[in-house]
């Protein structure tokens, strides 16, 4: 009867280490991209890298953590949705660029910081998809998740 006792208690333990473990592995194969945006930072390359980083994981749950530079692409409109947009190529404004925008909600899980001398966006987000182009602007859409659903 002991041994039973222990098999079944030895059983319960080994799945209680399996579900971990999956939630483990599950937290870190969330794709993730930080870094600084904009142009004066890196001639703009982070900002087509998270352009492409967001179309590769359209759909899915990413963890985003992203400094702005010290510009004027980015606010959070009277609708309560937060944008920030950057152009393709900074000296030829006419070709378009990239949109993003996220509805915020007050119970929202994700940290914006819109002080001149940090500016930074941090957070889980899914993807929801894109419109566009239009007149050469393609906005993405992106909602933030809860942090306990991740």
């Amino acid at each position: 009867m002991e041994i039973g006792i222990a098999l079944l208690a030895l059983l319960v333990a080994i799945i209680a280490l399996l579900f971990q473990l999956k939630q483990y592995w599950k937290k870190n194969k969330i794709p993730k991209f930080s870094g600084r945006i904009g142009v004066d930072a890196n001639d703009g390359k982070q900002t087509g890298n998270l352009f492409n980083f967001v179309n590769k994981n359209e759909g899915k749950i990413v963890f985003i953590d992203i400094y702005f530079d010290n510009d004027e692409h980015y606010k959070l409109d009277k609708n309560g949705i937060f944008l920030f947009s950057y152009y393709f190529d900074i000296n030829e404004k006419l070709n378009g660029g990239f949109e993003y925008r996220i509805k915020v909600k007050d119970s929202d899980d994700f940290f914006y910081d819109g002080r001149f001398s940090s500016k930074r966006l941090k957070g889980y987000f899914k993807i929801l998809g894109f419109s566009g182009p239009q007149m050469g602007w393609i906005t993405k859409l992106l909602k933030p998740v809860h942090i306990e659903s991740v």
